[in-house]
């Protein structure tokens, strides 16, 4: 499943790229989220590429229908993988759901706007289950949309506090 979203930040691009390829940022940030065991798997900065792979574990937020509870349990261990092209400003986000058959890539642009700067999302989502994979997606979309306008918000308080 293929979904897009559109995220507005009062703040220039240059100021949220430098929150964007610093580990500790993602750490503060997910830890204000509810995540627990956060931890940086890795950091990198290397010419003009940076990467920062995180391991977290959230709460599944969304009502699960009773065809899916036996396979989405009530926390996952994400392992989250941002790779930042510094010149550009273009990424690209992997998310590895351990124990689930869930596969997400999203490719991100960020660049300035009146205002401040807009972070467009391209997210693919796939799910290795038959007959209910589609149906799942849609609930992981549905659950991202959520946690990424929190996210948000809380990215902001960092940022300017």
């Amino acid at each position: 499943m293929k979904y897009h979203d559109t995220i507005n930040y009062p703040l220039p691009a240059d100021s949220l790229f430098k929150f964007f390829t610093d580990p500790n940022f993602f750490v503060r940030k997910y830890e204000a989220q509810g995540a627990t065991n956060v931890r940086i798997i890795h950091a990198e900065v290397s010419g003009s590429r940076s990467t920062i792979t995180i391991s977290r574990d959230v709460p599944v937020e969304v009502p699960i229908p009773s065809f899916a509870r036996a396979l989405v349990p009530s926390h996952i261990t994400l392992v989250q993988t941002d790779e930042w092209d510094t010149a550009t400003r273009k990424g690209r986000l992997a998310i590895e759901f351990k124990g689930m058959p869930v596969h997400l890539k999203c490719d991100i642009t960020l660049r300035d706007c009146a205002g401040g700067a807009i972070e467009e999302l391209a997210f693919d989502i796939r799910v290795s289950v038959p007959l209910l994979g589609g149906k799942l997606e849609q609930l992981i979309a549905q659950d991202l949309r959520l946690k990424f306008k929190r996210d948000m918000e809380i990215s902001l308080n960092i940022m300017q506090g």
